[in-house]
């Protein structure tokens, strides 16, 4: 049998697809688009090769070099993830099985006179389909949990009334095709493919069942290809028994294709990320398939039909039987399993259903004198990980996460998922400073990388913490509380927070939803404000530092602490940077073509710098705009290498090819900036946070820590910005030290581009040259 397909396109953006598997899927694209020339009708003569029948490079090299990088490609994808590594290792086997037996038909059994039939090359193909079965079952059962046995017998039913149908219809239509004294091996083989090809239709039905019908690209991917093995070999079977067959022709380059299409669909999104279902049963396609047995055996009573395809028959209409009886059975089983479903089928943890009757309870029951802790953990930058690494690596960096928080607590505590990178932790008999410990140790657990396929990403949880009953004593209401302390932990970056009756004000808007602001952004209600960046040497503004503000029709103008947790935590990062990005580079540009040469900084979050598209959209607004590239500066913040290095460093080195310039900005708050100023040797400069600025003047330690900081820069080659100048002493101690610039409320606070006072700004002492 002769086994490849011009496949869709790999990934969606911000999966990882291993250059192996990318140079292989380009070969493949190659040789199938060649092999598919090559059988045109009257190309070959055309090129110089041999017209009619097996032509060696076409047919031989051409031909097995399609299929051996077919079978590469498959192979690599359960090699290269562990994502459903199960499920793409048989399918892999499926296709290099079929590579295997062209192999084998080229080298040995085409050199045999007379040529045998069956060969061992057909012992491979007809391991394709078993591999390929297996497969297909894996992939639907992934998409369920319960009623497994319901399933499987739903699966004999099909298969049984397929193959009792191929059996009994084409059984004698092969025969007759035959040649006169063809063995009777022969004839078996060649039933067996059209039976085989049928009974693999039947199994993709139940993937699509698993489905809902609405499977996935790599779902789809399969279904063609399925359909297509069945087409090929039909016709194979077909012109094989009816001596027509010969190489070179449409039909190799249509086998080729299908198992090309195979190959590829491994690295097509396949739909992991909506998690295993309970499905209801279906007894339409069952009931289908049991009328067909009976059908068969009717149709026995009348004409001849083999043995097999009745003994075929009545195996399908006893596992009918058996199948209805468990079906409602299984009805009743589901719908209790339904009501008392406690667990969440990704990490094993209890559901938010089981945590909240199991804190109603501990309320209730809860004596005067003791205390209790209620811990809400969010995972900072998941959504990052799901846009950028995909959603496969999303669910598995929710499962290894899950028992590094039950390890951090105590044996008699709960823990749950209560959402989607949500974590929920009822603490028993805890008061707020042991809630405290068991915080920090939990966030202690979380250093450790977590190692997703081939990447090690460090990703830190927040914790908020509310106390009973200091915080509150109804569900609801410590719910709330513990989720505003939450929060809190994220926006002041301190990793966890006690509840305080001061949030209180700020819960209203930080429960705006994220369609809400989703339509603040796209109806232009996000607008930009800059602060001047101000030579210390000569007072002059020499750029400006672009800031989101968003100017709400019934508040009035919302600082970025206001919304910007909840725009990162929406998944809204991408689109708000677009909009900054973009009227930054409209402006900028509007002051270069005015004769003002300014910089204009635009802050970046950890959603960008993973996005793999991001470098050529920054590249394509400076080339549409006018600004030069040089006058874009992009401020980095450490946490933006932490969530992924590697893919961190190729954003970077993109940008910095394209002449951005780049500043690590908040210098100094985090653990490893001088491995980072090591590594990125084009940094242009640092941004000394406020937070050592500010109190310079009062704070020796933080005067030594900025001297040595601009020292350090200076041996580096990069220029210092400090913000936070909000004294002349401040200002007059950073020029002492010779800081080149200066950002802060002394100057001007962040105004709109046309309040600005872009002249020398007043106060400036020259400092030394």
């Amino acid at each position: 049998m002769e086994p490849g397909a011009a496949p869709p396109r790999l990934r969606g953006r911000g999966s990882p697809v291993p250059g192996p598997a990318r140079l292989a899927l380009a070969v493949l694209l190659a040789v199938v688009a060649a092999f598919f020339v090559s059988t045109l009708p009257r190309v070959r003569a055309a090129a110089g090769f041999r017209p009619a029948g097996f032509d060696p490079w076409l047919d031989g090299w051409l031909q097995g070099g399609g299929y051996v990088t077919a079978a590469v490609l498959a192979l690599l994808r359960p090699l290269s993830s562990p994502v459903d590594r199960a499920i793409w290792a048989w399918l892999a086997a499926a296709v290099a099985a079929r590579a295997l037996g062209f192999l084998l038909f080229l080298a040995y059994v085409r050199r045999q006179d007379p040529l045998p039939y069956p060969s061992v090359a057909d012992a491979a193909w007809l391991a394709m389909y078993v591999f390929l079965l297996v497969g297909l079952v894996q992939l639907a059962r992934r998409r369920t949990r319960r009623l497994s046995a319901l399933l499987l017998l739903d699966a004999a039913v099909g298969v049984l009334a397929a193959a009792a149908l191929a059996v009994s219809l084409l059984y004698r239509t092969v025969l007759s095709l035959a040649a006169p004294g063809t063995p009777d091996a022969a004839v078996v083989v060649n039933l067996a493919y059209p039976v085989l090809d049928l009974m693999l239709l039947v199994a993709f039905v139940g993937v699509l069942l698993a489905y809902e019908w609405r499977p996935p690209p790599a779902a789809w991917a399969l279904a063609i290809g399925v359909v297509g093995f069945a087409v090929v070999d039909g016709v194979f079977v077909y012109q094989s028994a009816a001596g027509t067959f010969r190489p070179g022709t449409m039909l190799s380059s249509g086998s080729m294709a299908v198992t090309a299409l195979v190959a590829v669909a491994g690295w097509l999104p396949d739909g992991s990320r909506a998690g295993r279902r309970e499905p209801m049963p279906n007894v339409v396609l069952p009931g289908i398939f049991a009328l067909v047995c009976l059908a068969v055996l009717v149709f026995a009573t009348q004409r001849d039909v083999p043995a097999l395809g009745v003994v075929l028959a009545g195996a399908g209409v006893v596992v009918a039987i058996a199948r209805t009886g468990l079906s409602f059975r299984a009805l009743r089983s589901l719908a209790e399993h339904r009501r008392e479903a406690r667990a969440d089928d990704l990490t094993g943890l209890a559901n938010r259903r089981a945590f909240n009757e199991v804190l109603e309870r501990s309320l209730a029951r809860r004596p005067d004198d003791r205390h209790l802790a209620l811990l809400i953990v969010d995972l900072d930058d998941f959504k990052a990980v799901n846009d950028s690494l995909g959603h496969h690596y999303g669910d598995e960096l929710l499962r290894l996460a899950a028992p590094r928080i039950q390890q951090a607590v105590r044996s008699g505590d709960v823990v749950a998922r209560v959402g989607g990178d949500e974590f929920a932790v009822l603490l028993a008999d805890a008061d707020g400073p042991l809630a405290v410990r068991i915080a920090e140790r939990l966030r202690a657990g979380f250093r450790r990388p977590f190692q997703l396929g081939s990447r090690s990403l460090v990703i830190a949880p927040s914790v908020g913490i509310a106390l009973v009953p200091d915080d509150g004593r109804e569900p609801v209401e410590l719910l709330q509380h513990a989720d505003l302390a939450m929060y809190e932990a994220k926006a002041t970056r301190t990793g966890h927070a006690l509840f305080r009756r001061e949030l209180h004000p700020s819960s209203r808007m930080r429960l705006e939803t994220t369609e809400r602001l989703r339509r603040a952004i796209e109806d232009g209600e996000v607008v930009v404000h800059y602060q001047p960046q101000v030579s210390l040497r000569t007072g002059a503004v020499t750029g400006v530092e672009a800031l989101a503000r968003w100017q709400r029709p019934d508040v009035g103008l919302v600082p970025p602490s206001g919304f910007l947790q909840q725009v990162e935590s929406g998944g809204l990062m991408p689109l708000l940077t677009g909009v900054v990005l973009a009227e930054a580079v409209r402006q900028g540009a509007a002051w270069a073509a005015a004769g003002r040469q300014l910089t204009v900084a635009v802050n970046l979050s950890v959603t960008n710098l993973l996005d793999p598209g991001f470098p050529d959209q920054v590249v394509h607004l400076l080339a549409t705009s006018g600004l030069p590239y040089g006058a874009l500066e992009l401020e980095l913040t450490e946490d933006l290498f932490m969530a992924d290095p590697a893919r961190a460093r190729t954003a970077i080195a993109a940008l910095l090819d394209a002449g951005v310039s780049l500043v690590v900005d908040d210098y100094g708050t985090g653990f490893s900036s001088l491995g980072y100023l090591r590594d990125l040797r084009d940094i242009r400069g640092l941004k000394l946070d406020r937070s050592f600025v500010t109190h310079m003047d009062a704070d020796p330690r933080a005067a030594a820590i900025v001297e040595s900081t601009v020292n350090l820069a200076h041996s580096l080659g990069m220029h210092v910005v400090a913000e936070g100048v909000e004294t002349p002493a401040v200002r007059d101690r950073l020029g002492e030290l010779r800081c080149e610039l200066a950002q802060g409320f002394l100057f001007s606070e962040p105004r709109p581009a046309g309040d600005l006072d872009l002249d020398v700004a007043p106060g400036v002492r020259p400092g030394p040259p």
